[in-house]
């Protein structure tokens, strides 16, 4: 078997005489493995000629890469595949980790088809995992560098819209010369207002998706009661819902439905669901919120699941692609109320994500939209 892995290295030639590159001759049977010189070189192990047990081979695979690595060399053994071909981390004598590419073969089987003697080849991969790592950080740093611009881009332009308001009833007002009647200053005042709230909600969801995206935003995760936070979140859009004509029923919530969540941020989701579903409906419409338990599993611990659903336009699969972008409006309705900025979806579900929860969205054409809040049991 020597004599055979001297030879094997000798045909290899050129290749063999750098330190990235070894040879490996696994005796199934036995459970042993021998390497060559430079395979030992490579790792820093020590060059003499004993096989070592499987179990030590073994040993220094990265846990996390054992696993998919034995498997793949199994169904080879097994006949079941070609050839074998790996990458794994494999640990070098001094402590450190080295990406390498494993390939090999089986070149003697028993009558029976079982595997005898496999041999095969191993590659230092290191340098170009750590190449790649370098690329994929510099593409997302350069991706988040164009996310930003595009950010301060549409955020220039959805402050200058509220701000033109401003500016214009205030001047309508200043003017001495317009002498205008009560009621027309009373509706330029209420217009100002409106784009003063619009400018103070963009302010504050940007604020907020910045301390999320910084991991400033301070949450304060508690066992809470869906059936208080509900009610409440109900109460805040009634008269939201009456103005616009549309009805708000709600399903009795378990007694035992409780999150862990932090108290403000579960109320603001809340909200602003129910704020929607009423903005992207119609009057006579209907919004809906039922509340399901999802019970623990082996793969999983419990959650409730909490339901908004509306009966407004609905949207299509394109506008269900990019509805969690900033400042995306593919989802809005055409005659939706002007108080939306774009970003509250974004927010939202960033902040379940924080409060390890989620949020999901169905919707069709003509059919309506149903939006499920998911969140941890407390």
């Amino acid at each position: 078997m020597q004599r055979d892995l001297e030879n094997l290295e000798k045909r290899w030639g050129l290749a063999l005489q750098s330190a990235s590159f070894g040879v490996w001759d696994l005796d199934v049977p036995a459970h042993l493995v021998r390497y060559s010189p430079q395979w030992k070189q490579m790792l820093g192990y020590g060059s003499d000629d004993a096989p070592d047990p499987t179990s030590t081979w073994r040993s220094r695979v990265y846990s996390d890469d054992l696993s998919p690595m034995l498997q793949a060399l199994s169904q080879h053994l097994r006949g079941e595949t070609p050839h074998y071909e790996h990458e794994f981390r494999l640990r070098a004598a001094d402590g450190s980790w080295r990406w390498v590419l494993s390939r090999g073969r089986v070149v003697e089987r028993a009558p029976c088809g079982e595997a005898l003697r496999a041999v095969g080849t191993l590659t230092d991969m290191t340098d170009r995992q750590q190449a790649e790592s370098l690329r994929i950080e510099r593409d997302r740093a350069e991706a988040g560098s164009q996310a930003k611009t595009e950010f301060l881009s549409r955020m220039s332009h959805e402050l200058r819209t509220p701000l033109n308001a401003v500016l214009g009833f205030a001047q309508l007002l200043a003017n001495p010369g317009s002498r205008l009647p009560p009621e027309e200053q009373r509706r330029y005042a209420h217009h100002i207002e409106l784009a003063g709230w619009q400018l103070l909600r963009l302010v504050d969801d940007a604020l907020d998706l910045a301390s999320l995206e910084a991991g400033r935003l301070n949450l304060t995760l508690e066992p809470l009661a869906l059936e208080a936070a509900l009610r409440s979140a109900l109460f805040e859009v009634s008269t939201t819902a009456a103005l616009g004509g549309v009805q708000l029923r709600a399903a009795t919530v378990p007694m035992a439905a409780r999150v862990r969540a932090d108290a403000m941020r579960l109320q603001q989701v809340l909200t602003h669901l129910l704020h929607n579903a009423i903005r992207h409906n119609h009057p006579g419409g209907e919004v809906s919120v039922t509340v399901q338990a999802q019970p623990a599993s082996a793969l999983q611990e419990g959650h409730w699941t909490i339901s908004v659903r509306d009966t407004g336009p609905g949207m299509a699969p394109e506008q269900l692609a990019h509805l969690f972008e900033p400042f995306n409006r593919h989802g809005r309705s055409p005659g939706a109320m002007p108080d939306s900025v774009g970003l509250g979806l974004a927010l939202m579900r960033s902040l379940l994500q924080t409060m390890g929860g989620s949020m999901a969205v169905q919707s069709s054409l003509g059919q309506g939209s149903c939006f499920q809040v998911t969140l941890p049991a407390a």
